[in-house]
């Protein structure tokens, strides 16, 4: 799922996603001097509307960008109202406030949302470059005895839009804070997001041992906060077999999964590391097939 795909469903079919106002669209990718607006509606009210379209988690600078939008559509048309809508898969809780205080309206859509209003719409994907497939070559996810959730907090690391880079590629580095004797070369990860988004977004097959190590800039930079970007750290590197950013196993999904129910993420949630047991894993995979 590319930024593009959520901006088209938005641009295409408002009424899913802003009932009862009435949008009609005015264009994609609008020229406001030197820049582009995602989406420009007029409602039903004949304001015009600004809908910026970020893909994963919405970022700080964000705001500014609307703003210039607004500046430069507004100095276009004095006479007009115009409102600000900013659209992400995450939004967090204190940068909403701020937000809505500045009176930018915030749309939180998760992926699992924007899938449901894709299959009813019947919106075909462009497809992505972000690569998908599995180790073995039957298409068989691996068989290990040790197999490990390593999460990421949306608060502090943009793991959706880590994944869809093709710059990172298939490989990337993760912190290792629990299970730092057992968890060694060859092992099974999963890349599981935390929050309202919950689930399982990646397969990985484990390529080193846990190690002192630095990240390349290409990941760091999905970092929210600076004082998690310090290079070295101990870490363990990663190959992606199984990209499931379009499509995640969802925690719902899992929870109702019999023999899922008391995985060691949903008994004691805060960490970055936790274990999984080989028939967890084996529910895990048929799942993911299904």
């Amino acid at each position: 799922m590319l930024e593009k795909d959520i901006e088209n469903l938005i641009a295409n079919y408002p009424d899913e996603f802003f009932p009862n106002a009435g949008f009609k669209l005015i264009g994609q990718q609008v020229k406001l001097g030197k820049c582009f607006a995602d989406i420009l509606f007029e409602d039903k009210h004949n304001r015009k509307i600004i809908v910026e379209v970020k893909r994963g988690i919405l970022s700080r600078d964000a705001s500014g960008q609307v703003m210039e939008y607004y500046g430069l559509l507004k100095s276009q048309n004095l006479d007009d109202i115009i409102e600000l809508v900013l659209c992400a898969n995450i939004i967090p809780p204190e940068r909403k406030t701020f937000l809505e205080i500045s009176g930018i309206e915030c749309k939180e859509l998760g992926i699992n949302f924007i899938n449901q209003v894709a299959e009813k719409v019947n919106y075909q994907f462009i497809n992505s470059p972000v690569k998908t497939k599995a180790i073995a070559t039957n298409g068989e996810l691996p068989v290990s005895e040790r197999i490990w959730i390593f999460q990421a907090n949306p608060q502090r690391y943009d793991i959706m839009n880590a994944l869809a880079d093709d710059e990172i590629g298939e490989e990337m580095h993760w912190l290792v804070n629990q299970h730092k004797k057992e968890i060694v070369k060859g092992d099974i990860g999963i890349i599981w997001l935390s929050g309202k988004e919950a689930g399982i977004y990646a397969i990985t097959e484990i390529l080193t041992d846990p190690t002192i190590m630095g990240e390349p800039d290409t990941e760091r930079k999905y970092w929210t906060d600076s004082g998690d970007k310090e290079d070295k750290k101990l870490r363990i590197k990663m190959r992606i077999v199984k990209n499931m950013l379009s499509s995640p196993l969802t925690k719902e999904r899992i929870k109702l999964t019999n023999g899922l129910q008391y995985m060691s993420i949903f008994l004691n949630p805060r960490g970055t590391n936790f274990p999984v047991k080989s028939d967890e894993w084996d529910k895990i995979r048929n799942l993911i097939k299904q």
